[in-house]
C-alpha cells in the first residue's frame, strides 16, 4: 500500500499544483463553470497513472528453481513504521469526520421546514448541504427571521443546484483523496481553491438568467449568512457545500459584481495543458523497446529469499512434490500476483510455496530510469526431504534463466 501510495505523489502533487494556480490567476479568464470542471483532472490522472498493468507491463519468461528441505521457517514480520504512520492518519481522521457526521445527522429535523424543501438542524449555522449519498439542504433555525422571502429562495436554489451537479458526490471524492493523502500538504492547500470553484460555478448557474436587483438581493443574502456563520468547524466545513463561508466569500461577491470574461483562447491553452498531462501520464507507464544487452543489464535480481517451510505433516509422512508458482514484480520489487500453476501433490505443498514467495525482494528492473513492474514469471519449489547440505548454495542450470538453490533440510538432534 505504501509502495502505491509514494508512486502516486508525482503526477499527483504537479495536478495539484496546476489547478490551485489556475483558481488562483485564470478563474476570471476563462469562467467558473470551466475551473470547477478542470478538478476532474486529479481523479483522472489517478486512474491513468494506475491502468491495468496488462496494458504497460513487461511480460518474462523467467523461470526460477528453488528446492526445500525440512529446515523450519522464521515467520517474522518486518515492522511497517510508514504504514502504520499512514494508518494511523488516516483512522483518525476517518473517526474525526464520521463522528462529526454522525453528530450532524442527529441534530435533522424529522419534517421539512414550513414552505421549503429543507430540514431545520440546530448544528447547522448557514445553509448547506449535507450527505453525500442521498444530500439534504440543511437549514438554521433563524432561517426566516434572517432573510426575505426572495433571499430565502435564492440560498435554496443554491443549494439544490450543489445538488443538481452531483457536488455531494464530488466532495466524497475529494475526502476520500484528501484522507489517503492526508500526509501531502498540498492536498490541504488545495481544498480552499476547490470549494472556491464549487461555490462559484453553482453561483453562475443561479444567477445566469437574473436580473440586477435578484443580484444584489443574493449578494446581501450572502452577506448576511457568512457574518452569522460560525468557523468553530473549520475543517469539517469544508466537507459540505455552504452558502456563507466566509473563506470564499470576497471571491464570489467580486464574482457577482464583476462578471467573468471567457477567454476561448485561454480557455483552450488550459484544457491543451490538462490533455497533454493525462497522456504524458499514460506514456510514460507504457514500455518502451530496448535492446539486449539493456534487457540483461535491466533484468530484475533477487536480494531476498524467505525460505519456504516443509509442511510437518508432510515430513512425517515422507512425503516429497513440487509446486510451480506464477508472480509479477512490481515496480518497487516486491512479489505480486501470485499463483500457483501446478502442484505434485496438489495441496500438499501450495500454502508454504505462497507465504514464502509472497515474502521475497527482487531488485526491481529499471527501465528509463524507472521500476518497470515484470509480469509472468515463475518459480518452481521442490520439496526434497533428501536435500542435506552444511550450507544453502546455489548452482545455476543449463539455462541461463533458471537457477536451482539448495536449501539445507532441519538437523536432527
Amino acid at each position: 500500500m505504501i509502495d502505491w501510495i509514494i508512486a502516486q505523489q508525482g503526477i499527483f502533487s504537479l495536478a495539484l499544483v496546476l489547478l490551485m494556480v489556475c483558481e488562483h490567476f485564470f478563474t476570471n479568464r476563462i469562467g467558473a463553470s470551466l475551473t470547477y470542471k478542470l478538478w476532474a483532472l486529479i481523479p483522472a490522472c489517478l486512474i491513468v497513472n494506475n491502468l491495468p498493468m496488462s496494458l504497460v507491463n513487461i511480460p518474462s519468461n523467467s523461470f526460477a528453481r528453488y528446492v526445500v528441505g525440512v529446515k523450519p521457517t522464521l515467520n517474522t514480520v518486518e515492522f511497517e513504521t510508514w504504514f502504520t504512520v499512514w494508518a494511523i492518519g488516516v483512522s483518525a481522521i476517518t473517526a474525526y469526520v464520521l463522528a462529526h457526521h454522525l453528530k450532524i445527522w442527529a441534530s435533522i429535523g424529522k419534517r421539512h421546514a414550513i414552505h421549503t424543501n429543507a430540514y431545520y438542524s440546530s448544528k447547522a449555522t448557514t445553509p448547506m448541504l449535507f450527505g453525500f449519498i442521498l444530500p439534504k439542504v440543511l437549514i438554521p433555525f433563524s432561517f426566516k427571521s434572517a432573510f426575505s422571502i426572495q433571499q430565502q429562495a435564492l440560498v435554496l436554489e443554491h443549494e439544490n443546484v450543489h445538488r443538481k451537479h452531483y457536488d455531494h458526490l464530488w466532495n466524497a471524492l475529494a475526502l476520500v483523496i484528501a484522507i489517503v493523502f492526508w500526509f501531502n500538504p498540498l492536498v490541504w492547500l488545495a481544498l480552499k481553491p476547490f470549494r472556491i470553484n464549487q461555490e462559484l460555478a453553482c453561483d453562475h448557474a443561479v444567477l445566469k438568467d437574473k436580473t440586477d436587483n435578484e443580484k444584489l438581493t443574493y449578494a446581501k443574502a450572502l452577506v448576511q449568512c457568512a457574518e452569522h456563520g460560525s468557523d468553530a468547524l473549520h475543517f469539517t466545513r469544508g466537507l459540505y457545500p455552504t452558502f456563507g463561508e466566509k473563506r470564499t466569500m470576497i471571491k464570489r461577491l467580486n464574482a457577482i459584481k464583476q462578471p467573468m470574461r471567457n477567454n476561448k483562447v485561454l480557455a483552450a491553452g488550459v484544457l491543451s495543458i490538462a490533455a497533454m498531462l493525462t497522456i504524458n501520464t499514460a506514456l510514460a507507464n507504457a514500455p518502451v523497446a530496448e535492446t539486449k544487452s539493456e534487457a540483461k543489464i535491466n533484468q530484475a535480481s533477487p536480494v531476498k529469499r524467505v525460505p519456504p517451510s516443509y509442511p510437518e505433516k508432510a515430513a512425517q509422512q515422507n512425503v516429497e512434490g513440487f509446486v510451480v508458482l506464477s508472480f509479477d514484480i512490481t515496480e518497487t520489487g516486491a512479489t505480486d500476483n501470485v499463483k500457483v500453476v501446478k502442484s505434485v501433490p496438489a495441496g500438499v505443498f501450495d500454502k508454504s510455496a505462497k507465504v514464502a514467495l509472497k515474502q521475497w525482494e527482487y531488485k526491481p528492473r529499471i527501465q528509463g530510469g524507472k521500476g518497470v513492474r515484470q509480469t509472468g514469471l515463475l518459480v518452481q519449489l521442490d520439496y526434497q526431504l533428501g536435500a542435506s547440505l552444511d550450507t544453502a548454495s546455489v548452482e545455476k542450470n543449463a539455462s541461463p534463466d533458471v537457477e536451482r538453490i539448495i536449501v539445507p533440510p532441519k538437523q536432527s538432534k
